[in-house]
């Protein structure tokens, strides 16, 4: 669901419930995918739009559709222990985008997004859907979304 959706319905909100940050996924929700997606020891693909301030990288490419220059990263996502780790951009927020080297996920927003897209199997989707800790709702690659930028 979309920020604007979700605040239209104010009696459906907590109290003192702040919108989520543009383009910077909030670390609970971080955390819950690392979880629910089953991610391992390996390392993982992370990128982030190289127009915020303090953003800094060697490797830039363009991402479709309106190809704006993002800052790559790897990581890992699980430590030693197999506790989560949240990635952290050299800007200090949270990527816009995660990927494993295989493509089975992706996690991605627009910069001026509020909701993250995870795109995944449908197998996938029903753990992200089940999780408590997760407001998820499927969509497909049929439905439309309405822009969340100004």
């Amino acid at each position: 669901m979309q920020w604007n959706e979700v605040s239209s319905h104010p009696d459906a909100l907590p109290a003192n419930n702040a919108q989520p940050n543009m383009g910077n996924p909030h670390p609970a929700v971080a955390e819950a995918l690392i979880r629910v997606l089953g991610v391992g020891l390996g390392r993982y693909n992370f990128a982030s739009w190289e127009g915020y301030w303090g953003e800094d990288g060697a490797a830039v490419i363009h991402f479709s559709p309106v190809h704006r220059g993002m800052v790559l990263y790897s990581g890992r996502l699980l430590d030693e222990a197999g506790h989560p780790v949240i990635p952290i951009t050299a800007s200090g927020r949270i990527p816009m985008y995660w990927w494993p080297d295989d493509l089975s996920w992706c996690i991605g927003q627009d910069i001026y997004a509020r909701s993250l897209i995870v795109g995944c199997d449908l197998a996938t989707a029903g753990k992200v859907l089940s999780d408590p800790d997760l407001d998820a709702h499927l969509i497909r690659e049929t439905d439309g979304a309405t822009p969340e930028d100004f």
